[in-house]
């Protein structure tokens, strides 16, 4: 490397090797859906994780107390 090619400090990556690019294909003919139209969740799908992790932590906090005494 040369150093007139080389960037300024305060410019300069901290990985040369990872340049910035820009990508230069677009489609911009096809459109596609928001995130939030192709989402998809059950009634009450995911509602028992708060009990699994209150479980955990008592039993975790349980075991602690029982080994610190």
């Amino acid at each position: 490397m040369r150093d007139d090619d080389r960037l300024p400090a305060s410019d300069a990556p901290l990985n040369p090797a990872l340049k910035s690019g820009i990508e230069t294909s677009v489609d911009t003919e096809r459109t596609t859906p928001a995130p939030i139209e192709t989402a998809s969740a059950k009634e009450g799908e995911g509602e028992g994780w708060p009990v699994i992790w209150l479980v955990v932590v008592v039993s975790c906090v349980a075991l602690t107390v029982y080994l610190l005494l």
